[in-house]
């Protein structure tokens, strides 16, 4: 039996555990914060590799081993420390105080601030379901990809995986997406690094160089790739839906924290080894450009060792697409259905509201699907479609839990703008002439320098509008110690 076929055989394999603890999950899911957040009871453990794993998909392990195979093995690292970065203060600042506060997505700690305000849920909704879908499409790329490295058409292998994602989803809901995380981040864990270090030593016997020829480029070769890989989750992974359901997962506020922070550690770790695979592999086989992860892993290591690695990397990028769609799931149904259509009710008391969360996943899969065929670079996909959310909410939103100043106008104000500039920005990726025209007046490295800048630019405008909103409320900082009293 071939190399390719083992490898095959073995993903099969492990698509059939995921249904499996699909369906286990499925009864324990019955009510809609069960299937968005496993009802709150998530254990440390549990919780960095969830955490972990949502990040260690396809833009950390698959894009992180081709950008390091265009650029060196620190530009291709940048997306990893620009998630683990973002995870680790996501922890110190932010998800004990969210996780205290009982929220399941986080438009629900605003609302704590400023009391409910359908504008904010609707821009959520509006801006947060395309970067959610966008970022999933990212994975079926990465699936494709990875399959098609050992015989599978890139279409039929995304689609089959798209397909295993959508009925795992929409069973089991983050339960399911949990369990299957420990599994697979312990076989990453091990396997990737595994992977770089055979990847090296074939490296050496082939006499083209040593650990020092893969390790040996500057950190930041290009300021401006540096900041355009790093910046645009730095901030925001302590509001992004996908991250921030997971830490709403555990079972406390020091679970959170220690969570992400362990989570954001793991995932730097094994991006600068994925990236250290892409170099070595760019070495040893300078004519491949495409799968160049999965290609040099089957090329250098023991075929069993490389099935588990490839079909755990495979397994990551599904777990990331399975949590993104349950993000798109509470997005839709905690800041639309009931915040919007419903904002007398609490989510537990609408009877439609699981229904919508299985739906909204089978929906936005499919979606997806059909998107992929029109997409090609990973990190672009996650990156470009991340711009109208982060652009709108993610200030807004870190406003909220720390300044203390901040009005409802200045809010809204920046959130409205915010949205205007994250739009103009995805723009300019989508559409080449407009990119290339801001170029020639902004210079060449305009764009890597966008987000950054739109950020600095939203922080400016709630203050500055805050500030000249005399007559405007000013809304108490959050009591966590009340909220816990309460309950």
């Amino acid at each position: 039996m071939s190399t390719s076929t083992i490898i095959l055989v073995v993903a099969g394999l492990y698509l059939c555990v995921l249904l499996g603890i699909g369906f286990w999950a499925k009864n324990k899911a019955n009510k809609a914060d069960d299937f968005l957040v496993a009802g709150g009871q998530v254990g440390l453990i549990m919780a960095i590799c969830t955490i972990a794993a949502v990040q260690i998909g396809s833009g950390v392990v698959v894009g992180g081993a081709t950008t390091g195979m265009e650029l060196g093995i620190w530009p291709g690292m940048y997306y990893s420390m620009s998630c683990g970065v973002g995870c680790i203060i996501a922890g110190v600042f932010f998800a004990g105080k969210m996780r205290t506060a009982g929220c399941v997505v986080p438009l629900d700690f605003f609302e704590l601030r400023f009391g409910p305000n359908r504008l904010a849920r609707i821009l959520a909704t509006v801006t947060n379901v395309p970067n959610l879908v966008g970022i999933y499409v990212a994975q079926l790329l990465a699936c494709g990809s990875i399959l098609s490295a050992f015989g599978l058409p890139f279409s039929w292998g995304a689609i089959i995986c798209a397909v295993v994602i959508i009925i795992y989803s929409s069973m089991g809901g983050m339960l399911s997406v949990v369990v299957g995380d420990l599994i697979q981040l312990c076989i990453l864990g091990v396997g990737v690094p595994l992977a770089a270090v055979f990847a090296i030593k074939a490296v050496k016997a082939a006499g083209l160089g040593s650990a020092a020829t893969v390790f040996g480029t500057p950190f930041i070769p290009d300021v401006g790739q540096f900041v355009y890989y790093i910046i645009p989750f730095l901030l925001s992974m302590a509001v992004c839906y996908d991250c921030f359901m997971r830490y709403q997962s555990s079972k406390n506020a020091q679970v959170a924290k220690w969570g992400c922070i362990g989570g954001g550690i793991v995932t730097m770790f094994i991006g600068t080894m994925a990236s250290a695979v892409g170099v070595a592999g760019h070495i040893l086989f300078p004519e491949v450009t495409d799968g160049i992860f999965a290609y040099t892993v089957a090329q250098t290591c023991p075929t069993f060792i490389a099935a588990i690695v490839v079909t755990a990397v495979l397994s990551a990028a599904m777990s990331s697409g399975n949590c993104l769609l349950i993000g798109t799931a509470g997005c839709v149904t905690k800041d639309f259905y009931r915040s919007v259509l419903h904002p007398d009710k609490e989510l537990s008391e609408l009877p439609f509201a699981n229904k919508l969360n299985r739906l909204t996943v089978i929906v936005a899969g499919i979606l997806g699907i059909l998107i992929t065929f029109y997409m090609t670079n990973i990190l672009d996909a996650i990156i470009s479609s991340t711009y109208p959310y982060t652009g709108a909410m993610t200030v807004a939103l870190i406003c909220s839990v720390y300044y203390k100043g901040a009005t409802m106008k200045g809010v809204t104000t920046q959130m409205i703008l915010g949205l205007i500039g994250g739009i103009f920005l995805y723009a300019c990726c989508m559409v080449p002439p407009l990119g290339a025209m801001m170029g020639n007046i902004l210079g060449a490295h305009w764009s890597d320098w966008g987000l950054f800048s739109l950020y600095l630019f939203d922080f400016a405008v709630i203050i500055l509008v805050s500030t000249l909103d005399k007559n405007g409320e000013k809304f108490p900082m959050v009591d966590l110690k009340e909220i816990v009293a309460s309950r």
